[in-house]
């Protein structure tokens, strides 16, 4: 009677336990995942090609992982396996082209020409972001195109675009030096030619009262062109984890530079209206104005890229800055490089700083033509949306490795 009692009650706490909805939640936190990290190696600049699973060593938070395989893929094939069991990974590519240029620069189409010569490969899918909109070129629709046109018609869109996206912003340009230059005959007394002297002919604080705020309000349309939007690059982030593809962005930006008042002609109109409080705050909104604040913010970036699995490359177009007298062009995007090159770097991707695109970009490539997928399962995987760091090192070797940082765990 009592062991059939014992054994009733056994039952009840059985039934209880698994018809309770929090203790299903905690058996399915704890689940097993398989994470695949595409990753690089180089003994200086030659990628390394014989590795095998045994020469490697992965770590996630800091603490040892087993290895369970590990794939030599070139150009988008496997060439070689080393695994306990076959993931049977998805391996074709999928390449995306980002310009945030304010100038066409022909080194930018001759990086297109070189992408179709030495590095597409049939089945590759292409997408390409300009200033103005996205272009996709899907493989089955690539395979129905001549190469020649295909490059042709892209060269053309990239520089239509790029002339068309920075039209506005060359137009504030314009308007910002003609500003200054006139800011200055209003200080000394030297016509600028433009409008804006009073009926007598004559300049001053008139003028002032006028091109001060002026300045500031074209300085502040312009600093709206070219804001990056946090939001836009984490939901292209977001849409890049859900694609199977290995994926490989290549960002081209172009050197930023900011038309401002000298600071020794500023000084003077401080100095000379230094009793006229209106003056003198327009001044002080300047300052203001000049100041911009990091918006991005790099970790949060990093993690997301990382977690999409792709690698980002980024090319810092360093133009020179315009001469323009009585104009300091001021550096404005030391922010923007700092942030993006920390991005790349978290997915193992490379950071190319040159006033020619295309030979970054050919030096590039040639580190792509390459790599390998690892597969491990992390001991005691618990789903609970934090980032998990990644950690890999070749046993007895000091080669250079490149890959991507770590996840999310979701």
């Amino acid at each position: 009677m009592k062991k059939t009692l014992i054994l009733v009650i056994l039952v009840a706490i059985l039934l209880f336990l698994t018809s309770n909805p929090a203790f299903h939640q905690e058996q399915h936190e704890v689940v097993v995942t398989n994470v695949q990290v595409p990753l690089r190696v180089f003994e200086g600049e030659r990628f390394v090609p014989d590795l095998n699973m045994a020469d490697f060593e992965v770590f996630e938070d800091g603490k040892p992982q087993d290895i369970t395989a590990l794939y030599l893929t070139r150009n988008g094939q496997i060439e070689r396996m080393d695994a306990t069991r076959d993931y049977m990974p998805m391996v074709d590519r999928q390449f995306y082209f980002v310009f945030q240029v304010m100038e066409y620069n022909p080194k930018m189409t001759e990086a297109i020409e070189y992408f179709f010569d030495h590095v597409y490969q049939p089945g590759d899918d292409l997408v390409i972001q300009t200033p103005v909109k996205n272009y996709s070129l899907p493989a089955e629709k690539a395979r129905t195109i001549p190469k020649e046109t295909l490059i042709k018609d892209l060269k053309t869109i990239i520089r239509k675009d790029a002339n068309v996206g920075a039209m506005e912003y060359k137009n504030l340009l314009k308007d910002l030096r003609r500003i200054v230059r006139s800011i200055a005959s209003a200080q000394t007394g030297m016509p600028s030619g433009m409008a804006d002297m009073d009926s007598s002919g004559s300049v001053g604080v008139q003028s002032l009262e006028f091109l001060l705020p002026r300045y500031r309000d074209t300085l502040g349309r312009m600093e709206e062109l070219r804001l990056i939007d946090e939001k836009w690059i984490l939901r292209f982030a977001s849409q890049l984890k859900r694609i199977e593809e290995q994926k490989t962005v290549y960002f081209f930006y172009e050197r930023e530079f900011r038309p401002e008042i000298q600071a020794s002609l500023l000084g003077q109109i401080q100095m000379q209206y230094h009793d006229d409080y209106n003056i003198i705050g327009q001044i002080q909104d300047l300052f203001q104005a000049y100041h911009r604040e990091l918006t991005l913010d790099v970790d949060r970036l990093s993690r997301a890229f990382s977690d999409a699995a792709v690698l980002l490359n980024f090319f810092f177009i360093d133009n020179k800055p315009a001469s323009v007298s009585g104009v300091y062009m001021r550096e404005q995007s030391e922010d923007v490089y700092m942030v993006f090159s920390q991005v790349a770097e978290a997915t193992g991707g490379v950071v190319d700083k040159s006033r020619n695109p295309a030979a970054a970009f050919k030096s590039t490539s040639k580190l792509t033509e390459y790599s390998y997928l690892l597969y491990y399962s992390p001991r005691e995987y618990v789903r609970d949306g934090n980032f998990r760091t990644i950690e890999i090192k070749i046993k007895d070797k000091d080669y250079r490795i490149t890959h991507r940082k770590g996840y999310y765990a979701n």
